[in-house]
């Protein structure tokens, strides 16, 4: 799954979601479900920048680097603590969502007073839900595949450093 539809459809949930003023709090959360999903990225398309500027034959430091920077094994527990995080986080504030779906409803029939949000509202809330799980469920997949494809999540071999076949000053 690209990136661009899970980042697509976290920033619609986020639209949505915040529309809709009752799940606006897990509008936030799909903040967060953009960010752990844009960094990653940023980080294999500066990889293959630096890989596709090797071929062409640049040979400077930030290049190196960011050949370089896929050697180093970097751990999959940290995404996947904050992918169960996101999924705890979700499912919580659905829950007290709907536990306190009167004092929220209070709140936003106290200060809205437009007849069309009221008429929209419960189809926002659950289009938002279903975007919202939708992102959830295409950020588990996109994950997935980052980590099965991905080298900088594989363990490698050669130096984890720019200079590698550089002289060393023995003494």
């Amino acid at each position: 799954m690209k990136a661009r539809y899970v980042l697509s459809t976290a920033f619609l949930s986020l639209i949505i979601n915040g529309i809709s003023l009752y799940n606006l709090p897990i509008g936030y959360i799909s903040i967060f479900v953009m960010l752990l999903v844009f960094i990653p990225n940023l980080f294999l398309k500066i990889i293959s920048f630096g890989k596709n500027r090797k071929a062409q034959g640049a040979n400077h430091i930030l290049v190196k680097a960011a050949v370089d920077f896929e050697k180093n094994t970097h751990s999959k527990i940290p995404y996947i603590l904050l992918m169960v995080m996101m999924y705890i986080g979700g499912g919580a504030l659905i829950f007290f969502q709907i536990y306190q779906y009167d004092y929220i409803d209070a709140l936003v029939t106290g200060n809205i007073h437009w007849s069309v949000f009221y008429t929209a509202a419960p189809y926002l809330i659950g289009t938002g839900y279903v975007l919202f799980a939708a992102s959830l469920v295409m950020m588990t997949i996109h994950f997935r595949k980052i980590f099965r494809e991905a080298g900088m999540f594989k363990k490698h071999e050669g130096s984890k450093y720019v200079e590698s076949n550089c002289g060393s000053s023995r003494r």
